[in-house]
């Protein structure tokens, strides 16, 4: 917690003064460029890979980055569908990514022993597709890990769930919403972007390109 504090003063000497005026006009409100659905894993740290301003990432965090279906969401944990409806209804983003990461606790889990955490089991059963779509059609990087292996091909999983929500599926189809797949590794520090082209994760700088392409 020191080094939580020590954080918090070093901000209010060098930064807060520098950040005033944004933080004043984000205080009438928020215009996001991105809605991100990242893990809650405390090594993906979106703002620093993007290099993003306060207010522009409209941030959704859980266990392995998952998207329960509409059908799913109507019984069960209704947190993202709920963020998904406001980033698309109130705030009117139009990219929506999914942002999986190397070495993912939550892939790991789902691919071992049953968890004793009855709540993550029930919460994992989201990511079960994924690891089917894996043993059936295999990876899109064999020299990764099996567990790295699921969890890119997992991110792919949440765009299809996301297209199960009517709001979504209907932006997607009129173009008004483009979805994008990233993954994180972690040991090169480095952002991959699917590629529909490649049919694999590049760096994301590669996959995108000078401009964005939709449904990526």
């Amino acid at each position: 917690m020191r080094s939580l504090i020590d954080g918090v003063r070093r901000y209010e000497e060098t930064k807060r003064g520098r950040y005033s005026a944004r933080f004043a006009a984000l205080a009438n409100g928020q215009e996001p460029l991105a809605l991100l659905i990242t893990c809650a894993d405390s090594r993906v740290v979106p703002s620093l890979v993007a290099l993003s301003n306060p207010g522009e990432l409209f941030v959704v965090r859980n266990v392995a980055n998952l998207v329960p279906t509409s059908a799913d969401a109507e019984h069960g944990d209704a947190s993202v569908a709920s963020s998904v409806w406001y980033a698309l209804e109130v705030l009117n983003i139009p990219d929506v990514i999914v942002c999986g990461h190397s070495g993912c606790g939550g892939i790991k889990a789902l691919m071992g022993p049953s968890p004793p955490s009855a709540a993550l089991r029930r919460w994992l059963a989201t990511a079960s597709s994924a690891l089917t779509r894996w043993r059936e059609g295999g990876p899109l990087d064999p020299s990764l890990a099996d567990f790295d292996q699921v969890s890119q091909i997992s991110v792919l999983q949440q765009l299809d769930n996301l297209t199960t929500h009517e709001l979504v599926r209907a932006r997607v189809e009129s173009g008004a919403v483009r979805l994008h797949a990233w993954w994180f590794d972690i040991a090169k520090g480095q952002l991959l972007a699917h590629s529909k082209d490649a049919g694999r994760f590049l760096p994301a700088i590669d996959a995108h390109g000078p401009e964005t392409s939709a449904a990526e």
